[in-house]
């Protein structure tokens, strides 16, 4: 089997009230056909059919020979909105995406978006989503307006996820207060890739995953900068507390903590993917794709996995949907 664990789907009902509520925060669409959407002042991408239609994904899935694919909210997600707004863009998002689960449970499976700003509401949306709903995960960004992923506000939510045996896919949002990287689409290029890095070491410092040792934390974009700065986020840990009195709330091992991360594969640069399986193992490697996004290939995905010579066919095959399936909790 072949599973994609990183692809993303706008249901027109979500952009709908998006474009209704979100205006006076900096979001909109555009007029245009098809509509861009707006966000931190930029067009940030078009809402062209590939986002919102199932039968169209169907067949793209068909075309590459992928199984299942598992679908995620992306950015710009709910963060920018007060947290009535979220909680009720969540709801819309969730119920939208569980329709398409139960219409064909054997393609796709859901991650729910979450308000995670208002952690009460976003426990309150986890349980429906997961228990009413029948979503496999949660889909979360990595930074809340400037909040980070390690906040203490955040615990329960990271209590609950690993209590319901969760998988959560952490997917990059702009730097809050950055918008520069706007400039040349750095945020595409760069800013993505740091943002993931840098939320991946606040879970590592501040201990969340050395306090929740169950959870399963799947990094997009094969873990942005992690595998090529392992030693150097090592390094920083000891010499941090060391010579600098740095109040780090990780105390054990802190390469066995980014061993702890599972990656997708969206890299198709052979010495970055080889980086990755020397950073996790090829245990921890899924196929992702992006889709729709332009930045995103899925035939190329899968082609890529399968010909990436510096691997065993029977890693290949784990990666290509075996690791995906212990991911998401449906093999161990």
């Amino acid at each position: 089997m072949i599973v994609d664990v990183h692809a993303h789907l706008y249901p027109r009902a979500f952009m709908e009230e998006l474009a209704a509520v979100g205006p006076p925060h900096g979001v909109s669409l555009t007029a245009d056909d098809p509509p861009a959407l707006c966000f931190e002042g930029i067009r940030f991408w078009r809402y062209t059919r590939a986002f919102h239609d199932v039968d169209a994904r169907l067949a793209l899935l068909d075309r590459a020979g992928v199984d299942r694919q598992v679908l995620s909210l992306g950015p710009p997600m709910v963060y920018w909105a007060p947290p009535e707004v979220a909680l009720r863009l969540c709801r819309i998002h969730n119920d939208e995406l569980a329709k398409v689960v139960r219409r064909h449970p054997d393609r796709f499976a859901g991650l729910a978006a979450l308000p995670l700003h208002a952690v009460d509401l976003a426990l309150a949306e986890l349980e429906r989503a997961v228990g009413d709903l029948g979503l496999h995960g949660v889909g979360v960004g990595t930074n809340l307006q400037g909040r980070q992923l390690d906040h203490p506000s955040l615990e329960p939510f990271w209590a609950r996820v690993e209590a319901l045996d969760l998988p959560v896919f952490v997917h990059p949002i702009n730097p809050a207060g950055h918008p520069d990287l706007h400039d040349y689409r750095l945020d595409l290029a760069v800013g993505f890739p740091f943002e993931t890095t840098v939320a991946a070491a606040r879970l590592i410092y501040g201990g969340v995953l050395e306090r929740y040792p169950r959870l399963r934390v799947c990094l997009a974009h094969l873990g942005g900068a992690l595998p090529f700065l392992r030693e150097r986020i090592a390094l920083g840990y000891r010499v941090g507390r060391e010579h600098f009195g740095a109040a780090f709330r990780a105390t054990g091992d802190v390469e066995a903590a980014i061993e702890r991360f599972w990656f997708d594969t969206i890299s198709y640069y052979p010495p970055a993917l080889l980086a990755g399986v020397a950073c996790v193992g090829a245990e921890r490697l899924v196929l992702g794709s992006d889709a729709p996004f332009a930045v995103g290939d899925l035939k190329r995905s899968v082609r890529d996995i399968r010909a990436f010579a510096f691997l065993p066919a029977r890693d290949r095959a784990k990666i290509l949907g075996e690791n995906a399936l212990r991911f998401l909790g449906e093999r161990r």
